[in-house]
């Protein structure tokens, strides 16, 4: 095979698997679990310079439904919360406070995933199925684009040649849409466990020192200050 056709082939292979990658990206952002990826697109801003998420805060993970967001400088915290809420309005807010080495009380933001209802879980499907049809919309429009290269290309290569450039673009289509419906299937499936295990995984902390509270309003979460 000649090097044209190999890096034809690689760079089909590349978009295949951006897209792919785009698609989990986006997939992790509609959160069942607090996943870590979807804290990446949190602007915090500070002085009026934007900074990522990760510059200005310590972020836990004390088990799959729940962060804990500490500002590296207390007085950054508000805006942390400003930052977090844009990115994510759905996500419920808890304030708590610690103890640091000098006994003063340190405010920190806790959040959970917001409970698995009939609602959210038809939104999260429907945005499911939306991404991955826009997926496999792409990876097509890449496979037709790579085709009609090839037919030209392939003109005067060697049979065996063309045979196994054609047979090499089909299994990275295949795989690519393969992979995609690995993710959906994969998606779908924890959205519907925790739909059918009532919201209790992805409910605020319910342990004995913490009492039961509405879903906050998040127009009324966003104006909260931290004191």
């Amino acid at each position: 095979m000649n090097s044209y056709i190999s890096i034809q082939l690689q760079n089909y292979a590349k978009k295949v698997r951006g897209y792919n990658m785009l698609f989990n990206y986006r997939l992790m952002n509609l959160c069942v679990k607090a996943e870590p990826a979807a804290l990446i697109p949190v602007v915090v801003t500070v002085d009026g310079k934007d900074y990522d998420l990760e510059k200005v805060a310590d972020i836990r993970k004390p088990d799959d439904f729940f962060f804990e967001i500490r500002s590296k400088n207390e007085n950054n915290l508000q805006p942390i919360i400003e930052g977090i809420f844009d990115a994510h309005p759905e996500f419920i807010l808890e304030m708590k406070t610690e103890k640091d080495m000098e006994d003063k009380d340190v405010p920190y933001a806790k959040y959970s995933m917001p409970p698995m209802d009939k609602e959210r879980h038809d939104l999260l499907c429907d945005l499911t199925k939306t991404f991955y049809n826009e997926c496999i919309a792409q990876i097509e429009a890449a496979h037709v684009k790579q085709e009609a290269i090839f037919v030209e290309a392939l003109l005067n290569a060697p049979i065996k040649d063309a045979d196994e450039a054609k047979d090499e673009l089909k299994e990275i289509y295949d795989s690519g849409k393969k992979e995609a419906e690995t993710m959906r299937d994969a998606k779908l499936k924890e959205i519907e466990e925790a739909y059918l295990n009532n919201g209790e995984a992805s409910t605020p902390d319910s342990s004995p020192d913490s009492s039961p509270s509405e879903e906050p309003d998040y127009d009324v979460t966003k104006s909260f200050r931290v004191s």
